[in-house]
């Protein structure tokens, strides 16, 4: 799927200047990757691994956990049903509870 003009100008406005919960909300949108309303335990892993990617490239520092152990640590605080999908709610709560998983999450 590719962003157009405006959904990525829009992109570009939430990221630098949006509330923390409308970066949160834009961010849950972007790691929906099949658009399902739900983030699952393989979304999640991809998510963790492009952002350690990105990090790697940054800086030599190398994350302590796996992308699938961090993956499974988001889902243990965040899937409050335990049903292995993260809604919006969910994903929200469990950000705005952790300052750095937010961080990490929607920068």
């Amino acid at each position: 799927m590719a962003l157009n003009t405006a959904e990525f100008l829009l992109a570009i406005d939430v990221t630098s200047s949006g509330t923390p919960e409308e970066k949160l909300k834009w961010a849950f949108r972007m790691y929906d990757v099949d658009g399902n309303g739900v983030i699952d335990i393989q979304e999640m892993t991809k998510i963790v691994q492009a952002i350690y990617d990105m990090l790697g490239a940054c800086s030599s520092n190398k994350p302590a956990d796996s992308a699938e152990e961090r993956a499974k640590n988001i889902f243990a605080k965040m899937d409050e049903n335990n049903d292995g999908q993260l809604t919006q709610d969910e994903f929200l709560k469990g950000c705005l509870q952790d300052e750095e998983l937010s961080k990490m999450l929607a920068p």
